[in-house]
Parts: C-alpha cells; structure tokens; sequence
C-alpha cells in the first residue's frame, strides 16, 4: 500500500506544482482598478523613423485590439522620463510600458544615476497600483547600461521585453538611422511588446 500510495500522491504533487506555474504571468498589481494601456519612452516610442508607418504604440494596440496611449518623447533620458510618470499616471492606466535609456548612453549618463532613475519609475508606478512592463535595451554599445533591466525585472518581479531591441538595432535592414527603427522594426518591436503584454491582459480580465 506504501509503494501504491507514493505512486499517486507523486503525481498529484506535480500536477499540482504544475497548476501553480500555469495560473498566469508573474507580476505586480494584475488586479489593477486602471481603465489604460500607456507606452512611456523616448523617440523609439515616439516614432522616430518609422514614417512613412505608425510608431510601434499604434501597432502594439493593433496587434492587442485595444487603444494604447503613446507618452514618447524624443530626447527622454531616464530621469526626463520619471518627472513625467505623474503625467502617465493621470491617464489611469493599469499598465505601462517603459522604454528608456537609451538617450542615457548617448549622452553618457552614468549607469547608476539611468538605474536609480528606472528604479524610481518603477517604485513610482507599482505604488499606483499599475502593471510596469520594461523593454529591456542590450545593444553593442550599451555596456553596463544593458545590465539594469535584467537586475530591475528581478527586483521587482516585472516583466521584461527581452532582445527585441537588440535585435533591431544591430540589423542593418531594421533601422532607419544608427539608432532608430524603421517601419519594418517598429512592427517587429511591437510585435515583441504583444506578445509578453497578451498574456497580462488576459491574466487582468480574469473575474475577480
């Protein structure tokens, strides 16, 4: 009976582990009272180089069949970015997506200052009771600037668009200019940005 016993309680232990991991995405706040989808960025959300297409927020809410306001500002480092969080958050969103840092490394910021700045955002944020989605930025030139997203989807518990930006901006045939997308990058970065978010608004129209 023991032997029988360990054969089934077994199984049931992994079905139930397994439940576990499949019940819906990791991340803060899902049962968000937010009404709004809000893309916080710089000139890559913004749009910068994808004329004559739409800029990837546009594409993002085709994709997700659900409107998607663009807060991308051309020019935004981190910190530009955390001093209009109070603008995003007047949008009631329930979850936004964070694409910053690359101004940073432009202009030679230095890596903690972009970190604490990102940390901040993120604080910021998940206090509002939103989801923060990062678009993670690893790209030849970005050195321990590519590292910060990583540690901060850790920290946090956030979701993080891994490699998309990567790589777009090392294939020639994606990119406008040195450090912008063209229309064909813009739909594969927003194709990235559905595809970790679809999961996180099925997971947020569960009933509660």
């Amino acid at each position: 009976m023991c032997g029988v016993r360990r054969t089934i309680v077994l199984p049931l232990l992994l079905v139930s582990a397994l439940g576990l991991t499949a019940c819906g995405p990791a991340a803060p706040n899902l049962d968000s009272l937010g009404k709004t989808i809000v893309c916080l960025g710089d000139s890559i959300t913004a749009g910068v180089g994808a004329q004559p297409g739409p800029p990837y927020p546009d594409l993002l809410a085709a994709r997700l069949g659900t409107p998607v306001i663009n807060a991308g500002v051309s020019g935004d480092t981190a910190e530009d970015g955390l001093a209009r969080v109070d603008a995003a958050l007047a949008e009631n969103p329930w979850l936004v997506i964070v694409e910053l840092g690359g101004n940073d490394i432009l202009r030679r910021v230095p890596p903690e200052r972009t970190e604490a700045a990102l940390r901040s955002i993120l604080q910021r944020l998940i206090a509002a009771r939103t989801v923060p989605v990062l678009v993670e930025l690893e790209v030849p030139f970005a050195g321990r600037y590519a590292e910060i997203y990583e540690r901060l989807g850790e920290e946090f518990k956030v979701p993080v668009v891994e490699d998309a930006l990567h790589d777009i901006l090392t294939d020639p045939a994606l990119k406008s200019d040195q450090i912008h997308p063209n229309a064909q990058g813009y739909e594969q970065l927003a194709e990235a940005v559905a595809d970790e978010v679809a999961p996180l608004i099925k997971a947020h129209r569960r009933p509660r």
